[in-house]
């Protein structure tokens, strides 16, 4: 029995740790935001802001990601996220946070700049060949961009969404798994787990959960690659960002404030149609580019042998 949930290193198994996590900080979320949501209630109640009948479609709406609440409630699910990482990372292993990747911004600067750049370069493509194709066409010229305060407000939200996301998904899960001594559980593993992860979001499609789990690789193999978080931050924040707030994409299947507005996208599998470009076709040839930018060109920053060669050697 004893064996369910320990290893013969007499190590709790890295499933136990990752669900331990998960849950923990699912459940903190769930209870930080309700505790918002019921005084925000309080408040719009007090004030007589909207009838009783109305209430409920009212706080739905200012729940959403393109609102000031809406953002609030999604910076306190990273904030839970880092802390739960933080907090099960000490508990169960007790070693430096170093050690899931996250170094000093000192040592990983280069790598971070190169995936932000990685990413806002891959999101560009990804909307000019989907313009080029006339899958989808802009409401304005690009000369008209639509600047507004809460673009700043969500790229600050969206650099907590890489960073939060990265650590548990990549930094975590890959660092705990690596207790198993093999390199597809790890890969697999942690991807499964990134693209599930994305379940409840509007609009997800079979070819949603094929991209999440392929762009999952790609952050994992970048990952091991650079020997750091940073790359894969990088190209995670700008790979959200320039999809929604740049070009007005759906991100994941959730709307956000954009510099350009798209007209509604025709709904196939080239554009993702409510999920976003993350539901086509386009991106899945754009992920199959970043593997072959990885693997041919990019040079790893820190000196020294990778403490993850051995695991990029079976790949």
């Amino acid at each position: 029995m004893k064996s369910i949930f320990v290893n013969k290193n007499s190590k709790l198994r890295s499933g136990w740790k990752i669900a331990s996590t998960f849950v923990s900080f699912f459940i903190a979320n769930i209870i930080i935001s309700m505790i918002a949501i019921i005084i925000l209630t309080a408040i719009v109640v007090a004030k007589k802001q909207v009838s009783l009948n109305d209430l409920e479609p009212y706080i739905n709406s200012l729940t959403k990601i393109n609102t000031s609440f809406g953002i609030f409630l999604a910076f306190i699910q990273c904030i839970c996220m880092i802390l739960a990482v933080w907090l099960f990372w000490k508990l169960f292993d007790k070693k430096p946070i170093r050690e899931i990747g996250l170094i000093s911004i000192k040592k990983g600067y280069k790598d971070l700049f190169k995936g932000l750049a990685f990413g806002a370069l891959s999101m560009t493509l990804v909307f000019i060949i989907l313009v080029a194709s006339g899958n989808i066409s802009m409401q304005s010229p690009l000369s008209r961009p639509n600047f507004n305060i809460s673009l700043l407000i969500q790229l600050v939200f969206f650099v907590f969404v890489g960073i939060n996301e990265e650590m548990f998904s990549r930094g975590y899960c890959m660092t705990v798994l690596k207790q198993t001594g093999n390199t597809w559980i790890v890969l697999i593993v942690s991807s499964i787990i990134f693209s599930v992860m994305h379940s409840l979001n509007p609009s997800m499609s079979i070819i949603s959960y094929v991209n999440l789990f392929l762009v999952g690789l790609l952050f994992a193999y970048m990952f091991l690659r650079s020997n750091n978080l940073w790359l894969p931050i990088g190209y995670h924040i700008t790979w959200n960002y320039f999809q929604g707030n740049i070009f007005g994409f759906q991100v994941s299947g959730l709307s956000t404030e954009s510099l350009y507005k798209l007209n509604t996208p025709v709904n196939n599998i080239i554009t993702g149609g409510g999920f976003g470009p993350e539901g086509g076709l386009v991106v899945t040839f754009i992920i199959i580019v970043g593997f072959i930018y990885m693997s041919k060109f990019y040079k790893p920053q820190l000196l020294g042998v990778s403490k993850n060669q051995n695991f990029i050697e079976k790949i």
